[in-house]
């Protein structure tokens, strides 16, 4: 490999283009592809026919100045791959094919793929010797080799990966080291580039899967091996202020990385399980993006009623909807409406997710035994116009906010319901009697979130998506929008409420007051072409969305 500077895709275009083998064009829609998209470099470039597989192999070699070789067969492949793990090399499309002198052999489909080469040094703790190949042919070797059942390498002994696990210096060494701080930048910078909410890194027997929730739905597994898992744990730890060598409690964090010239925070979490220590990283942006009701995907009509809602000088309104169906960003759309000069408004969450100028935000500690009801409490003597609590999860904090409320304070508030009348119904099981109900709660937004359907999906009729689009990367459905219900209070539903309706009659005397019910407001988008019944129906658990 070139000594004189490192390898990397923008100097490999740039090599090409000097070259004459690629057109300006080509490099951009490359570039453009890359920056969209979560597929490996060798992946995009094929798939988007800018160059063959072979021609690729070929002019990395030459970029690279590494020769071009064949690869073993099937017996000396298997000597040469004992202990290594599979289903990582078929993920990343890395294999080791022989040894020369203290160096390793690897063929790699993208040795552009700084964190993939990084982390095969770290695995065999010695410096590579990279061989190109096509991706398709090394797939088809690994394919031919045992099972990873046959893998043994991974059983923890005293001599292993995992025997350092309660030497903290040890734990510190490791993560500090190149591999593992490259392993997990690169894990935050694929979240974030995917447009990922959620980064899941789940150990199992003999590996570590990565996964990323993207428009709601898990997907994009890649494999690491069960080795980095102790420095992967530890890395994150020492970033979030945790402690490294406890492994048998939950720990929760919080973290900032700077992505693509960008602040961004994780909430971490990490739990203990059979196999290792369960990370789940959720990304918050520093700063509110720059949404409006509109942008969510409330119509005009929703947005009045909304407005409407929130200028109300005191009571309470409800967004509601399970986790994920973007109750937060709904309500701080309201927030940033009414933040103005003249009003004094306060938010209680766990956490805070997003940071609001001209808003005193406090977040919630169980360490400290500072729970919803207790900040409340001491929020209300701060002499607050507007509150924002993050969520109502038990009967004193249900109580605290209706007195809020009854004392001339906007409340906006969340509940895990399902629907609109569910939220009214729940305040009631709380033990909150329906006349402070009624003479409070101002209204009731039920939300959930759906996939909007991509172009390539609307192409040709509503045909298959193209499994080279740069915008879903073949799945079909690109970014997400509001499907809703607005029950407002009135006195045809006060009426009903304090005789003790249930909850299909509230939801009656709702629809009858003109509320849109969910399922309408679904319907509307599929007729629209926004989205589509399969979306709808996994949404709604349902496949009658009217």
């Amino acid at each position: 490999m070139n000594a004189s500077n490192t390898p990397s895709i923008s100097g490999f275009i740039a090599f090409l283009q000097d070259k004459g083998r690629w057109s300006h064009e080509a490099g951009q829609r490359v570039r453009a592809a890359l920056s969209t998209s979560y597929l490996p470099f060798d992946v995009v470039v094929t798939e988007l026919g800018i160059t063959r597989d072979d021609d690729l192999v070929q002019w990395l070699n030459e970029y690279l100045g590494v020769p071009s070789v064949s690869m073993p067969e099937t017996e000396v492949l298997s000597q040469s791959c004992e202990g290594f793990d599979l289903a990582f090399g078929r993920a990343h499309a890395a294999i080791p094919i022989s040894s020369e002198g203290a160096e390793q052999v690897v063929a790699l489909a993208n040795p552009l793929d700084e964190a993939a080469v990084a982390l095969l040094e770290y695995y065999f703790d010695t410096k590579l010797q990279i061989r190109v190949f096509p991706r398709r042919e090394i797939v088809s070797a690994i394919d031919g080799l045992p099972s990873l059942e046959d893998n043994e390498v991974f059983e923890a002994s005293s001599n292993g990966p995992l025997a350092f696990e309660d030497d903290v210096d040890r734990l510190r060494d490791i993560a500090l080291e190149a591999p593992i701080i490259s392993l997990v930048s690169t894990i935050a910078q694929s979240g974030f580039d995917s447009g990922a909410t959620d980064i899941h890194i789940e150990p199992f027997q003999d590996r570590i899967r990565i996964r990323y929730r993207r428009d709601g739905l898990l997907s994009n597994s890649e494999y690491v091996p069960k080795q980095a898992l102790a420095g992967i744990a530890t890395r994150i730890k020492i970033l979030a202020g945790l402690n490294i060598v406890e492994r048998r409690l939950p720990q929760d964090g919080r973290m900032r990385l700077a992505l693509r010239g960008n602040e961004v925070d994780f909430r971490v979490s990490i739990i203990p399980s059979v196999h290792g220590e369960t990370i789940v990283l959720r990304l918050l942006h520093a700063q509110v993006p720059s949404l409006d009701l509109s942008k969510l995907g409330f119509d005009p009509a929703a947005r009045d009623a909304v407005a409407e809602l929130a200028r109300s000088p005191h009571g309470v309104l409800i967004v509601t909807g399970p986790t994920g169906s973007g109750k937060t960003t709904t309500l701080y759309s309201l927030v940033r409406q009414l933040n103005r000069e003249g009003v004094k408004i306060f938010t209680i969450e766990d956490p805070v997710e997003y940071q609001m100028e001209g808003v005193t935000q406090l977040q919630v500690n169980s360490a400290v035994e500072l729970d919803f009801a207790r900040a409340l409490r001491s929020v209300l003597r701060q002499d607050p116009d507007i509150i924002l609590v993050g969520e109502i999860r038990d009967r004193e904090t249900a109580q605290i906010a209706i007195q809020a409320a009854l004392t001339g304070h906007l409340v906006l508030t969340t509940l895990h319901t399902n629907t609109a009348a569910g939220a009214v119904t729940r305040l009631r099981d709380m033990g909150i009697e329906e006349y402070l109900i009624s003479a409070t709660l101002r209204g009731v937004i039920a939300q959930r979130l759906v996939r909007v359907l991509c172009s390539c999906a609307k192409s040709d009729g509503g045909g298959e998506p193209g499994t080279a689009c740069q915008s879903c990367g073949g799945q079909g459905y690109s970014g997400r929008r509001a499907i809703y219900e607005i029950l407002r209070m009135g006195p045809g539903l006060a009426g009903v409420l304090e005789r003790g309706a249930s909850e299909a009659s509230i939801e009656q005397q709702g629809i009858a007051d003109g509320m849109i019910t969910m399922g309408v407001c679904a319907e509307r988008l599929v007729r629209d072409g926004v989205t589509d019944q399969k979306e709808i129906a996994r949404v709604l658990n349902t496949s009658d969305v009217s």
